[in-house]
This record gives C-alpha cells, structure tokens and sequence, in this order.
C-alpha cells in the first residue's frame, strides 16, 4: 500500500471497481436471458410430445364429412365392436381386431379395414396398418404398442354404402 496516495487514487479505484461490477451484471444477466431463450426453443422445437393429432387441420375443413363417416355405421344399422389386445409380445406388438355385423347378427365382408393408432403423448408418430378379413365379419392386424398411456384406434372402413369411420380411446 502506498501510503502517499492521494484520496483521488481511492476514488478512482472504487470507481473503477464498480463500473466493472455493474457492467460485468448487466452482461451477465442478458446472457442468462439468452441462454433461457435458447433452451426454451430447444424444448419447444425437440419435444415430440408437442404434436398435435394427424390430420386435424383437415378432418376440420372436412367436418360434415367426418361426421357423418362416425355416424354411418349406426345410419346404416350396422353394430361394430373394436378390441385391442390386453397382452403385449416380447416386442409390444399387440392384435386389434374389428367386428361389423347387421342388425341382424349377420357378418359384414368384403371391406377394406385401415387403422391409425397413436399413442396421445406421441400423436405426431401415427402408424397406419390394414385390417386383414379373418372371416365371419372380423378384421385383424397386429402392429406395436409397447409403451404404456393413452392410445386412439382410428378405423377408416372403405367398402359399405358409405365411409365408415370408428374412432376409440384406451389405456394400455
């Protein structure tokens, strides 16, 4: 320390010290901005979680048509039952499997039985299998639900007097 500085010196080193501290903050407090912007793009831009379900933009333009495809099987007296498989293979493949009858109790055949399934947390990831005509009105496929959640079967039946469409929620 040198004992013949002058008060000035002190000041000018305070002064200096602050102007550091201060200026030295505000850097860094805009980075700590830039760096949350960046790993808040990162989350929202990364996460496949963040979709929304297929074909919604145009199952909306088409809104009537999508209706009445839900509602053609009861228009048209049909009784249709969908059931996905409790049990799961080593690899998560599950059976799905589709019956259509009449009113009265008699099998409905020679259709072309499509599915989309999903899993809500991943509807951006959407597969899409036929449905395999096991006889006796009943269509069958197998395709890989391993994870456990929510899921959606969307059947598109092509074939009847009109599009058929049958649209199910359940939990694995």
């Amino acid at each position: 320390m040198n004992l013949n500085a002058s008060p000035n010196a002190y000041e000018a080193v305070a002064e200096r010290k602050a102007k550091r501290f201060w200026v030295s903050l505000v850097v860094g407090l805009l980075s700590l901005q830039l760096v949350i912007g960046y790993v808040a793009v990162r989350l929202a831009l990364g996460d496949p979680t963040v979709a929304i379900v297929p074909d919604y933009h145009q199952a909306a333009l088409n809104w009537d048509k999508q209706q009445a495809a839900l509602t053609a099987a009861d228009r048209l007296g049909l009784v249709t039952d969908l059931e996905v498989s409790k049990v799961a293979d080593s690899q998560g493949v599950r059976a799905i499997l589709f019956s259509i009858k009449d009113d009265d109790g008699h099998s409905v055949s020679d259709l072309q039985v499509t599915a989309t399934v999903y899993r809500h947390a991943r509807a951006g990831q959407p597969q899409t299998v036929p449905l395999t005509d096991v006889g006796d009105g009943k269509f069958m496929a197998t395709t890989s639900m391993a994870e456990a959640g929510l899921w959606q079967v969307d059947l598109e039946v092509q074939g009847a007097a009109e599009p058929i469409r049958v649209s199910r929620e359940f939990s694995l």
